[in-house]
Formats: C-alpha cells, structure tokens, sequence
C-alpha cells in the first residue's frame, strides 16, 4: 500500500472546514482549477485553490479520505482532506462511464479491509479492486435477467454485504467478499412498495447503527421536481429481507448526495436537526439545498448562492477524524422524541379544551342573534361554537353562512394523531388532534377535497372519506387490483353530496403509454368498485391533477393540454380533437404541474413550472369555438393549487384577488403564505427559503355534520 505526505497544505482550506458536515464540488479540468465548498450553516460558499484537488474528480468519500481521478491520464487516489496525504489504487477501468459511477468502500484505504467498488447505472456488472490490488475486476451479474432490469446507481455496503438499487424496484444484495475475486453471490430483495405518490423516484441506501434504510426521493417531470420523500427499513426474518415503511431515524440525520448517502448524529452545534434528511439538487437558478423533516412531514429548501463553476458532481464531506460514526453510535428510535412547536397557540379539534358557560342565558337566546354572531366569527370560533351548548351544538342550519375560504390540509408524522391547517388569509396553524382517524399505521395521501370532505388513502388499497372538521368518515371498498399497477388511482373524484342519493365516487386509471384508460365507481352500499375498461384509438397522457365535474361530465387534462371526457351517464371515455393541445409538440413527460378547475361557469387550465422565476400561464376554454384562450387577469377571483387538487372562489377581500396560492410558505415559520400575482406576473413574498408541506391538499371547511 502505498502513500505520501504532501505537507500542510490544508491552510487553503475554508475556516470551519472540518468541524462539520459541508457541501464539496472538484471541478476537474473542463471549468476551472478551483474547488467549491459550501457551509450549510452559515450558508457561506466559497472557491478555494488547492493544487492536490486541481484537475481532479471526487467520486466519493470515506470519512476524511477523498477517492480522486484525473479525467486525462485516470489516475485514482485516496486523499486526505486533513493530512493531504495520498494512498493510490489502480487507474480506473477505460470506460466512458466510470466518472458517473457510484462508489461503495468498505473501509478506510489505510486499512488492509478497504475494497472499492463501483456501481454503473443501466449496466450489470461491477468493477472491484482494493488499495494491494494491481487492476480492477469486472464482476458480471450473472443472475440478471429481464425481470430485474439493470441497476439503478445506488449502493451501500452492509454487513459484508453490497446493497444496490435495480431499475424495476428490487435491491440487491451482494456478498463483498467474493467480488475480489470475480464470484457473486446474490439475493434478491422482492420488490419494494412505494407509496402511491409518484412513479418516479431516485433511489437511496443509508447505513445506520446497524440498521439499512432505503430512501426514495419521488419527483415530477423533466425538472425533477421534488414533490416527497419516502424512508423504508431493512427487516429480517426467518433468513428473509423486506422492506418496512417507517417515519423515525432517530437522533440522526441523513446526508445524501449523487447516489450516496451517509447518516450522523444530529448535532445542534452543526446546525443539523434531528430525524431530518439534507440533499442538494441541481436546478436552472441554482442549487437547492433540501431538508426534509419527517416528524412534520415537510419539505424546506434553501436557494444557494450561485457559483461559478456550476453544480456538478457535488457531494458531501466529513472530514472530522474525532466525529462519531452513524455506526458507532447507539441508535434509540425513541429517545428525545418531541412535538414540533406550533407557529399559533390555537388548538382545534378533539382535544381542545374549551370554557364553557352552560347557563340558560345561553340555551333561551334567539337563533336570529346566534345566526348574526355566528356571521362575525372566525372559523376557529365556530368549530368551537357547538361547545357552548346543547342548542348550539344542533343549530347547524346556518353554518355556512360564514364567509369560507380554502385552508390548506396537511398531515405531519402518524405517530401525532393530528392534521395541521394553515389559513393563508390570516397567515394562521392549527392543529387537530384525532388519533382515530390519523392514526394510521400505514402512508396516508391526501388525494381530492370537495365542499369540506378529504378523500384519504391509506397504503396502497384502503380508501376513506374525511370531514376533519365534524369527524365523520365514510370508508370505501379498497382499491381494485390492476395488472400493470400496484398503486392507486391517478385521478379521483366525487359526485354531490355524501348524503345524497345520487352520491358516486370515480377513480380513474390511466396507462403510463396512455392507451389503456380504467375508471372505476362506487355507490354507497356496495361491497365493491364497479370497472370500466376502455381503450381509446388516442393516446391521453393525463397530468397528476384530479378530473373535474363540469356540466355532468368528468373531464381531464392531458400534459399538451387536450381534454379527455367521461360521461358517467353513457359511461363512454373521448379524447376531444378540440380544442387543439396548447403545447402540441411537447413530450408527454412535460415538466409543469397542470391543473384544471371550473371558474365562474368556464373551464380553466393553469400550467406552472417548479422553476421560482417562470411565469404561470393561465388558459380559458372558449366553448363555442373550443380553442384555449390565454387570460391575463382573474379579476375578482383567486386559485388555489395542489399538485392533485385545485379550487376557485370569489375573493372575501379585494387585497386577495388575482392570486394563485400555491402550497408554499416563506422561510421557517410558516408564516406567510407564497401566491403568484396575475398583476405583476411573480411570486410573493421571497422564494430564497421555502417551506412545502408532502401529504396537503387545498379544502373548504364544512362545519355541517350529516345524519
């Protein structure tokens, strides 16, 4: 084994580098000479020139130990961000693909246990070699067939085992031991069950005290954008693997980056929160630094400063020789596990304790009186308002007199038993305790809100209908089981009210070619959905936002903007040839969230991208010439959107007009609402620290309750 000290050259080194986790980019030879190291603490970014990093690429790292390569001649080291000493390996393999390959290490290279290897994506085979070795061994995956797919790029080494992620969702696991040698031992993991959120998703495996976590990181379209993120555990038993979907890490913090991922105790003095995942992912304005909190089950990214050499191929370092190891520590789930505070004191729900004056003053005034105080409340007093007393408690005849407005819905860990609610008017949280109906033992998605009721998903089959704020719940048969799907429907929708006699609920399946179409219905009283198949001569590619019921027909919207309609009367499906796609050479995998709505008796469609500074377009369906119509002003009117549901009512005020508020908060505290302004075509306030919430959906609070 071979090594060299090339003295302390580590003085050109930022000031605190070392003490904590930070972000490390090497620019090799086609930008620029310098490297990038970003402080996620004091969000600090700086461009240092450091003559043994010049020319080369970090492929990954092992505690202070860099694995470096020169793009030119492929020469490969083992570098140490402390003592600057180098340990060289073999050059790497000649293949244009191993800048891009995903680097697994046993242990450190100054240790005879060190072996390296490297994980192609959309190959099947390794490379393996270790610091005594003379050359690289290319291990094929013999057993690799069609049914697995090829590999996806993460990987992680465990218990003397290589896990790494398959294209068609199984990981595999590898026996390290014989890879130096050219043998392979393989399980296949079966596959795994993602929850019903997205089909895409980027893979990544993380060790932690002796525990292996799996974390999907779901995204939308071409942009990536990120919309939630998933953590499942390794469990074993009786000699075999599963996965186990779980929302506690424990003490620890998870760091991932490329397709690496490492886990360290949570340490207030780093400015890292515990039972949190960071990731950085690369977007046109610049990278985002991602930090997504399981217990609230909200995402919050940071816009960093932007550099110079562009984002590529960063990662990050742990330089410190005295940190403690995620595998060193003892990990206890559930120590120091504690609610987040609430931004507002108020308390809704069943656990709200309120005063109560039961005195016949009370019970003998007039209901015209109650109908003119109960106009002048808040939404919170008016949940409250049935406390008060046994007469109040029926006087429901006029409870949506109040003036109404969309709240935004969203649920934190289950281990709470609580959904939160943000007013975006008044810029208020609340929560609403009911361990009854939230909690779940399985993921719960918020999948459609109409006139105050939530249509809720648990796992991948159980389907429920929530009023959160009368408590009453209409459970659905689970979901059919379809050949090409093992999660739930795209779309979802209801028509009238529950109590009505002509109540039905739809769930509709689209193919991911867009050449098969099921939807599915439900009547109260049956066992069971009722299906309708249909495959249309027009492909539809349909948008994750929810159909809408518009002059009794259930109509969609594709990713080009064409319309696809259901009749539920004549149970007929049709993709319209008019109006004409609004984006007609557009790949179906566009990058904009699509929404549709009804507005003031129109039709209407809003096309918006992730990117902070794009523009959202707003489109009307001319119904007598059945052409998309560009529209620059809402007038009187404001728009609500989710990534599934979308709303429209008349403005209480006129300072809420020509809005459309999305599911975003500035900075921290949650305490301002985000919303695009039609008038001055941008989003206020600030979108440099953004705060979004996983599992939410838009809803109109109905205080009725339904006999």
């Amino acid at each position: 084994m071979a090594g060299d000290k090339l003295g302390h050259r580590g003085k050109n080194l930022p000031r605190g580098f070392g003490g904590r986790p930070w972000l490390f980019q090497t620019n090799g030879r086609k930008i620029k000479q310098t490297c990038t190291f970003f402080d996620p603490v004091n969000k600090s970014l700086e461009e240092r020139t450091l003559p043994a990093l010049q020319g080369k690429v970090c492929l990954g790292c092992y505690g202070e130990w860099l694995l470096l390569s020169d793009e030119l001649t492929r020469e490969c080291f083992f570098l140490s961000i402390i003592s600057f000493s180098k340990i060289y390996i073999p050059p790497f393999p000649e293949s244009p693909d191993f800048f891009r390959a995903n680097v697994s290490i046993t242990a450190p290279p100054n240790t005879t246990k060190c072996i390296i290897v490297l994980v192609y994506s959309q190959k099947t085979y390794l490379q393996v070699c270790s610091p005594e070795r003379k050359r690289w061994n290319k291990v094929p995956l013999k057993y690799f067939d069609h049914t697995i797919g090829s590999l996806r790029g993460g990987s992680v080494i465990h218990n003397k085992r290589l896990f790494v992620a398959a294209t068609l969702g199984e990981i595999l696991a590898i026996d390290v031991a014989p890879l130096v040698t050219g043998c392979v031992k393989m399980t296949v993991i079966n596959k795994l069950r993602v929850c019903p959120v997205s089909c895409s998703w980027h893979t990544y495996l993380v060790k932690c005290t002796g525990n292996l976590f799996l974390i999907l990181v779901h995204s939308y379209g071409l942009a990536q954008a990120i919309t939630h993120v998933e953590v499942q555990q390794l469990e074993v038993s009786c000699n075999e693997m599963h996965w186990k979907r779980v929302q506690d890490i424990g003490n620890h913090a998870f760091f991932l980056a490329g397709s690496c991922g490492r886990s360290l105790p949570a340490n207030k003095a780093w400015g890292m929160q515990r039972n949190c995942i960071y990731f950085p992912e690369n977007y046109n304005e610049g990278l985002r630094l991602y930090k997504f909190c399981l217990d609230d089950q909200v995402l919050d990214f940071t816009l960093l400063p932007e550099s110079k050499s562009g984002w590529n191929a960063i990662q990050w370092v742990f330089p410190m020789k005295k940190m403690q190891t995620a595998e060193e520590d003892i990990f206890n789930s559930s120590s120091d596990i504690s609610k987040s505070e609430e931004t507002d004191s108020s308390i809704i729900g069943q656990e709200a304790e309120i005063e109560r004056d039961t005195s016949r003053r009370w019970d003998e005034l007039p209901i015209e009186l109650l109908e003119l105080l109960f106009s002048r409340l808040s939404l919170v007093d008016c949940l409250r308002f049935p406390s008060v007393c046994k007469k109040w408690s029926k006087a429901s005849s006029f409870s949506r007199k109040g003036v109404i407005w969309p709240w935004l819905m969203h649920l934190p860990n289950l281990k709470f038993g609580s959904c939160k609610f943000f007013d975006p008017f008044n810029c208020k949280k609340y929560t609403l305790r009911s361990d009854a109906v939230f909690g779940a033992c399985d993921h719960l998605a918020l999948r459609f809100s109409k006139d105050g009721w939530v249509v809720v998903t648990e796992g991948n089959k159980k389907i429920f209908m929530l009023n959160p704020f009368t408590g009453q719940v209409i459970k659905l048969p689970p979901a059919p089981t379809l050949p090409f799907k093992d999660y739930i429907f795209d779309g979802i929708s209801f028509m009238s009210d529950p109590t009505s006699p002509d109540f039905v609920v739809y769930g509709f399946v689209f193919q991911i070619c867009g050449e098969f179409v099921e939807i599915s219905s439900w009547r109260p009283g049956e066992e069971e959905w009722t299906l309708h198949e249909f495959s249309p001569d027009i492909p539809f590619y349909p948008t994750s936002n929810n159909p809408v019921l518009f002059q009794g027909e259930y109509y969609c919207l594709g990713r080009k903007g064409e319309l696809g309609v259901f009749n539920p009367e004549l149970k007929t499906w049709n993709v319209l040839s008019e109006p004409e796609p609004i984006y007609p050479n557009a790949p179906w995998y566009v990058s904009e969230y699509c929404h549709l709505l009804e507005l003031d008796g129109d039709l209407i469609s809003v096309f918006r991208t992730d990117e902070l500074k794009q523009p959202i377009r707003v489109f009307k369906l001319d119904q007598s010439k059945m052409v998309w119509e560009k529209i620059e002003d809402l007038g009187k009117m404001t728009l609500f959107v989710d990534h599934r549901n979308s709303i429209a009512i008349r403005s209480p005020d006129t300072k809420y007009a020509n809005r459309i508020y999305v599911t975003r908060f500035e900075g921290k505290d949650v305490k301002k609402g985000i919303f695009y302004s039609m008038e001055d075509k941008s989003y206020h306030p600030s979108m440099q620290m953004v705060t979004e919430p996983v599992t939410c959906v838009w809803m109109e609070p109905n205080l009725q309750i339904h006999k």
